[in-house]
């Protein structure tokens, strides 16, 4: 059972208050639009965003390994000695976190489904 539907920006604002370590977080609609950033800089959004839709792209055509189409991964992560990006996407909607440099990656990327999950069946 779907649970209540939530504002892009609830969404993120649940997601921030789970983990300590999420540093910045983009929510990008399935139309490509930034629908919510945490922090509240639409700049540095934007420029998550591109980033965000970057790793995706590069990430689908590695999967792919030069066979044709590029698949449409649902999760990446990255980890660097600095920190962590983590994008989930599901049903056109994307959801990446950059983050410190513990945070658990099993649970980050559970919380960042359960976030895109908690947008609604209809829109998720």
């Amino acid at each position: 059972m779907a649970s209540a539907v939530v504002t892009p920006e609830l969404a993120l604002r649940r997601l921030s208050e789970l983990s300590s370590e999420i540093r910045a977080a983009v929510l990008v609609a399935p139309d490509g639009s930034l629908a919510a950033t945490h922090p509240d800089d639409p700049e540095m959004g934007e420029t998550l965003t591109g980033q965000a839709a970057a790793l995706l792209d590069a990430a689908d055509r590695a999967a792919a390994g030069g066979r044709g189409t590029p698949e449409r991964l649902g999760e990446v992560e990255v980890t660097t000695a600095g920190g962590a990006v983590f994008a989930v996407r599901r049903g056109g909607w994307v959801l990446a976190a950059v983050t410190g440099r513990y945070p658990l990656s099993s649970l980050m990327r559970y919380d960042l489904r359960r976030a895109l999950v908690d947008l609604g069946e209809e829109r998720a």
